[in-house]
């Protein structure tokens, strides 16, 4: 029936109201359900054409919806009328009406409704010329540091705005506070009885200078901001879900620990952004170390090895996390936003299909000969063998087969390898074996991936296995690409150049030359003139320091991101940190120093009247730990927390527990554990912009019953400098030390002496008066969260 022909369309539109730019409901929304609308309802609801009164290109339009009435439930996918369309079980609602869409669309239109079915405000613009003027867009220049000057120029554009809604800054917060915030800022850990005292005790002017570089100068600093990276390049030690092969990384941890030594070295950030994404067209010299930040691109999920899907991600990883820019929402049109048209997509796409994942991953440095490796290599030699004696021995059968095609008459069961005798002596042997495989039966596929497996299994969880890179190389051959209209292979549109993003070079944009064009990229993305690269930066370490960003979307500074709250003063930090050489200690150093970082994070009244979010940052912020920290700090304070830094990822799970540190446990990306997500653990299956904050009951129900929790309070109680005390109040006084950085209060000795006094050993855990208190301590908020 006519009344029913807009229903897939509408449904597939329907809008919540939310402003979602940065989220994964909105990657999801643009990646997964607009592509299904674009190539199948704008033709007949779009800004031409609106059939049975319908139009879809706009939030309004769409919730207005047609004749037909509210075709989306949210959240109640069975109940809409979007899947009955899409499903077509009922003869009279099907829709599109040219035929019935694939599976996927269809999964992915039923998970769009359950989620809400989220769809961003506001007519839909299509990128244009005068879209160039925006912000984010405009060269970096340095502007004047506002009247009246200050010791660190960072307070006084913060100042200014506060003067403007008649705001003063908070006082500065006391010592043991500060060095509990710098510590857990720069290591993740809490600051040691030791080292509160050593910096409260300094009567020295440069106190502060010498705390913030004693924090830069620990390899604790690496391991705490190598983290906030990782959630940025989307790291995790497993592929995804696959058929028959290896799921598991051999070799993901060697990037991970690339980035630690890179924090910890302070190499300057457009080395280490040309290293991710070009360490191989580099002049290395002896050290082949940098290969490893190739994982970068090469870490993220295998999409049952769609290369299409692979090659999507790595211009996202690139792009959102190097650039602030959605630019894989071109992969289907011309994005709805920003001046990136689909033809962009597809010049940075042929860089990507031009590069290839070698065969045998490079070593990264020379293994020192051991009765280990030896016995290793004679097991990786065995089962390499194996895989080529059964790729021969299905070579020579079909050679014999091509012989006995080359006379035998048309119409016998071989004749269809006659072709195969006209390419001259021995064809099949001469074959790569890549091809060769594509000619063997399902069978003799299968037994084959059964055997490489077996060599990526020894390769991926040997502890002998010489250390390799992660990486990627230039295909012999560059793929000259072409636009895939719709984003559908089967649909190849114009050619276009290997080149970089028209809204950034401008007039002076030229193809790409050096081989897939990774180095050009990876230049064009580091050049100081870029006007993205230093601000996204800069903006990423503000927002980790204060919790959130001078621009609240770290990873879309497009026409719909939220403007910066002090637009000088991010533009004044991205100008310094490239003229400081591109170094983030040094942008540590201006941020942590200056008042308006050390204030108190006190609530005024007064102030948040005037300013509800703290936008104009007149305190600072209270901040809770993320997992990592908090695990971290609970095996810190038990006196138990392993220093070792790099190797290959541990379960931390499982028991008895390993006392790494958090960044070093198995990520695994198909079936991340529940733990991680009780705890806001960033997603390892796209790009993640920020760490979202939520408070359930499961996060207490771990600190109160999980034998990690249990384990590392009855640690506490047992420490030498606790248990060792002579007297009850002296015990209490080491445990608040130790967990808070400061001496309890009378009455919270008071309580502490009761409790000890008057509990008695619990049967069930066995844990001890003293092993209860140090629980209950550890529960607290006050070791959750710092101020």
């Amino acid at each position: 029936m006519t009344r029913f022909l807009p229903i897939a369309c509408v449904l597939a539109f329907f809008a919540a109201r939310a402003a979602f730019a940065d989220s994964p409901q909105a990657e999801f929304f643009e990646k997964k359900v607009r592509p299904v609308l674009a190539e199948n309802c704008y033709q007949c609801h779009g800004p031409e054409k609106q059939k049975a009164g319908l139009r879809l290109d706009s939030a309004a339009n769409v919730r207005k919806g047609g004749e037909s009435g509210p075709p989306v439930i949210p959240g109640e996918a069975d109940k809409s009328l979007l899947v009955k369309a899409v499903r077509q079980a009922d003869a009279e609602l099907k829709m599109p009406p040219t035929g019935k869409l694939p599976d996927t669309a269809i999964d992915d239109l039923v998970a769009w409704i359950k989620m809400g079915a989220p769809y961003p405000e506001g007519t839909v613009a299509h990128a244009s010329g005068s879209d160039r003027s925006h912000w984010a867009f405009q060269p970096v220049k340095a502007p004047p540091v506002p009247e009246p000057r200050t010791p660190n120029p960072l307070d006084a554009f913060i100042r200014a705005r506060l003067q403007e809604k008649r705001i003063s800054p908070s006082p500065l917060a006391d010592r043991v506070t500060l060095v509990r915030r710098m510590t857990f800022d720069l290591h993740g850990l809490p600051p040691t009885p030791a080292e509160i005292d050593g910096y409260v005790n300094d009567p020295s002017p440069d106190a502060d200078a010498k705390l913030v570089d004693r924090l830069l100068a620990s390899p604790r600093y690496g391991e705490r901001w190598a983290r906030h990276w990782l959630d940025v390049s989307r790291y995790a030690d497993s592929k995804g879900y696959l058929f028959e092969e290896e799921r598991k990384f051999p070799f993901a941890f060697t990037y991970r620990d690339y980035v630690i030594r890179a924090f910890n070295e302070d190499l300057p950030y457009d080395r280490f952004i040309v290293e991710q994404l070009a360490a191989d067209k580099l002049d290395l010299g002896d050290d082949r170390r940098p290969l490893a930040a190739l994982g970068y691109l090469t870490l993220g999920r295998r999409f049952l090895n769609n290369q299409h899907d692979i090659i999507d991600d790595r211009i996202d990883v690139t792009c959102r996390g190097l650039l602030g820019l959605t630019v894989t929402c071109a992969r289907c049109h011309d994005h709805k936003f920003d001046p990136i048209p689909t033809k962009d997509y597809y010049s940075l796409y042929g860089v990507f299909a031009s590069s290839v994942e070698p065969k045998e991953l490079p070593l990264i440095e020379t293994p020192q000969r051991t009765a280990a490796l030896a016995a290793f290599e004679k097991e990786m030699a065995k089962r390499q063998a194996d895989v080529a004696a059964y790729r021969k021995s299905r070579q020579d059968w079909m050679a014999t087969l091509s012989r006995v095609a080359a006379i035998a008459p048309p119409g016998t069961d071989i004749a269809v390898l006659r072709a195969l005798a006209l390419l001259g002596p021995n064809p099949i042997q001469q074959l790569p074996a890549e091809k060769f495989d594509r000619l063997l039966n399902k069978a003799d596929r299968n037994q084959l991936r059964k055997l490489n497996k077996q060599v990526e299994t020894l390769q991926a969880n040997s502890p002998a296995a010489p250390l390799r890179a992660m990486a990627l190389a230039d295909a012999p051959q560059p793929v000259e690409p072409h636009v895939l209209v719709r984003g559908n292979p089967g649909n190849v549109g114009p050619a276009v150049p290997r080149q970089f993003l028209d809204v950034l070079a401008g007039t002076s944009r030229k193809p790409f030359t050096h081989g897939s064009g990774r180095l050009d990229l990876a230049q064009a993305i580091a050049d100081p003139k870029n006007p993205l690269t230093a601000r996204v930066l800069v903006n990423r370490v503000w927002m980790q320091h204060f919790g959130k960003g001078l621009v609240g979307t770290p990873s879309d500074f497009g026409l719909r991101c939220e403007p910066p709250t002090h637009p000088e003063l991010l533009d004044y930090l991205a100008d310094r940190f490239v003229k400081d050489g591109w170094s983030i200690k040094e942008l540590h150093r201006l941020i942590l120093l200056s008042e308006t970082y050390r204030q108190r994070s006190d609530d005024r009244p007064e102030c948040a009247k005037a300013d509800p979010e703290n936008r104009l940052l007149w305190k600072f912020n209270r901040q809770r730990l993320d997992f990592e920290a908090l695990r971290d700090s609970m095996l810190a304070v038990a006196g138990r927390l392993d220093a070792t830094i790099g190797g290959p990822a541990v379960n931390l799970l499982a028991e008895p527990f390993v006392p790494r540190r958090t960044i070093y446990g198995f990520i695994d990306r198909q079936n991340l554990p529940g733990l991680y997500r009780t705890f806001d653990f960033a997603s390892p299956d796209t790009h993640a912009p920020r760490r979202y904050t939520t408070t359930v009951p499961q996060q207490a129900l771990f600190l109160m019953n999980s034998p990690f929790a249990v384990q590392q309070a009855k640690a506490l109680a047992a420490r030498p400098d606790v248990a060792g005390e002579p007297d009850t109040e002296g015990r209490i006084e080491a445990i608040y030390r130790i967990l808070y950085g400061r001496s309890p209060t009378p009455t919270e000795v008071d309580l502490g002496v009761r409790f000890v006094e008057e509990s008695h050993q619990t049967p069930d855990t066995k844990l001890t008066p003293w092993d209860e208190y140090a629980q209950v301590l550890l529960l607290a908020n006050e070791f959750v969260f710092v101020d």
